[in-house]
């Protein structure tokens, strides 16, 4: 009688005990996965990298490097991948020379035989029967020098104008009106030296 009294106090011991296990084991897995989302999510005071959030990281100092001097790099320009085409090509230059303009004198001068210390040229090619031209040019090496004024109409001969031009820092000017029509040919001489000047022609109109 009594085994069989003392069987179910036994059993409700072995069965509490049990009870306690299970509870135990149950409460120590639920703190150890507590512990370990704790430790993903940043918990305790860490960054997620493991270094604590109160920690610094500090660097050496720098120090400048020394270059030499005698070694310089140049550096091409970099071209935007953008630049049109239109950018980067360089016209090319005619192999051609342009012809330069050649200065036309207002009035035809001859080839003549004329010297060519002393150059002439006249203002105008054609004028009207008393209009005022100009006579101009220059004369080296006859500074202070009076140079006669010739003319020669429609290849009758040359006769020398009443007026003379004085040269004055190797240029000289004059204003010659004739009231006959016709093709003049003018020329300066001068009658120290007997060099003469090339010929210029103009025409003048009777109207």
């Amino acid at each position: 009688m009594d085994e069989e009294n003392d069987s179910p106090v036994a059993n409700g011991l072995v069965a509490l005990v049990a009870v306690a296990l299970v509870i135990g084991l149950l409460a120590a897995i639920i703190v150890l996965l507590g512990t370990r989302l704790v430790g993903l999510t940043g918990g305790g005071g860490t960054s997620s990298d493991g270094v604590a959030a109160g920690d610094s990281l500090s660097l050496p100092p720098l120090e400048p490097t020394e270059l030499d001097s005698g070694l310089l790099i140049t550096l091409a320009p970099v071209q935007s991948p953008s630049a049109t085409a239109s950018d980067t090509l360089v016209p090319e230059e005619s192999a051609t020379p342009s012809a330069t303009p050649s200065e036309t004198p207002s009035a035809e001068q001859s080839d003549g035989t004329g010297d060519h210390d002393i150059s002439l040229q006249a203002a105008d090619s054609t004028l009207k029967a008393g209009d005022e031209l100009m006579l101009s040019g220059t004369y080296h090496g006859g500074e202070g020098a009076v140079l006669d004024i010739w003319y020669d109409k429609d290849n009758e001969g040359w006769q020398e104008f009443n007026l003379d031009a004085n040269v004055y820092g190797g240029v000289f000017q004059a204003f010659v009106t004739t009231y006959k029509s016709g093709t003049f040919l003018w020329q300066v001489r001068d009658a120290e030296t007997g060099k003469r000047s090339n010929e210029v022609r103009v025409q003048y109109s009777a109207d």
